[in-house]
């Protein structure tokens, strides 16, 4: 509802009722009936309404739309994340409630993962040091568990990250293998069965790929884009990153034959290809020295499916600063985009603070400064 504008109609309409036949007749001294009565009466009435109109709207702007209510349609209405007593909550993504509590079956969550039509969870259970379930859970339309499984089976390794396609038919795996655990780099569950299938990279050399991260699903359910590292130069300096498509459908498990359709040497992540795959949204982070946060934004870079030789530019969206969300200064900070690539998640978990980005808006989570949240998705 709009009260400002309910107001000025209600104005506009009580001055078009103001008629020289509505006005009562005035006494006046009879040395003064020379000018003409009434003339002055109604454009003083209209101007007197204006100036009550303005000032009730201001005070009324300043109760009612402080701050500005981004509504369900503009971006998700909760998120997941880890907290300090094990579990994963449900989250308010506008007022930081909680809204329901998903605790472990064994031992901790590792990783995250929310479906595009939000009614999907995949949480990474590491009951070991090189053991790790995929428990799926259904979401209701407020956030609310509708149904929790574990899927059949497991892995003997760590689950870094996770995606779900957006219908959470499919969640794809990015394994850490580098505490000793031994399995695949990445791997593709099918969410109704357990039935899982696994790709590896090359062993580790001074000029092949050394990880994979970041893990994204293209519009077809079939594509995985995955980050890797761009080989070192001969001097030993960062080159930054590659983004890489593999069609899930391929027979051969290496990860190498991936192609490349992006090079960047930014500091890029959570990323969300475009419904017609020629574009790709992602959070570009800026930290200080020592790894204080610096700033964050929402920026958009082309894919190439053939030279990709050179750099991709990137076109910024939006940005969030440091000293916009101060006091806070987060160190050991998260973010995540939604399934769309327009609205971001930054929780700092030093400052017990969680902030979101709305097309550049901006806005401070009021209930969030009492939980410690690690891991979040929406």
């Amino acid at each position: 509802m709009n009260v400002e504008r309910l107001l000025k109609d209600a104005a506009a309409a009580e001055t078009r009722e103001v008629t020289r036949e509505s006005l009562p007749p005035l006494a006046l001294p009879a040395a003064r009936r020379r000018r003409p009565a009434g003339r002055w009466i109604v454009p003083v009435a209209a101007a007197l309404t204006v100036i009550a109109v303005a000032a009730v709207t201001v005070a009324l702007r300043g109760a009612l739309r402080s701050p500005d209510v981004v509504g369900a349609h503009e971006g998700p209405p909760y998120f997941l994340a880890t907290h300090r007593k094990g579990g994963v909550g449900v989250f308010d993504s506008w007022t930081g409630r909680m809204i329901a509590d998903i605790g472990p079956r064994a031992g901790h969550y590792s990783a995250l993962a929310v479906s595009g039509d939000r009614r999907t969870a995949f949480l990474a259970d590491e009951s070991g040091p090189c053991r790790t379930r995929i428990e799926k859970v259904g979401l209701r339309r407020d956030g609310t568990v509708a149904s929790r499984t574990t899927l059949p089976g497991g892995f003997d390794t760590r689950v870094d990250e996770m995606a779900a396609t957006a219908d959470g038919g499919r969640v794809a795996l990015v394994f850490n293998n580098l505490t000793g655990c031994r399995g695949d780099d990445v791997a593709v569950v099918d969410s109704p069965s357990g039935a899982h299938r696994g790709w590896r990279l090359p062993p580790p050399s001074a000029s092949s790929l050394e990880y994979a991260q970041s893990p994204a699903w293209g519009a077809d359910g079939r594509t995985l884009l995955f980050v890797t590292n761009a080989p070192e130069s001969p001097q030993g300096e960062y080159n930054g990153i590659v983004l890489r498509e593999l069609d899930t459908r391929r027979a051969d498990a290496d990860l190498a034959h991936a192609p490349a359709v992006l090079r960047s040497v930014a500091d890029l992540s959570s990323f969300r290809p475009s419904p017609d795959g020629r574009t790709v949204t992602a959070i570009e982070e800026k930290t200080y020295v020592g790894g204080t946060f610096e700033s964050v934004a929402i920026v958009e870079l082309p894919l190439s499916r053939g030279d990709t030789s050179r750099t991709a530019p990137v076109r910024e969206f939006a940005r969030m600063t440091a000293r916009q969300i101060a006091p806070a200064a987060p160190v050991d900070f998260r973010t995540s985009l939604d399934a769309t690539g327009r609205h971001l998640l930054v929780s700092s978990r030093h400052d017990r603070a969680v902030f979101r980005m709305d097309d550049g808006r901006f806005h401070r989570l009021p209930d969030m400064h009492r939980s410690d949240l690690g891991l979040i998705a929406w």
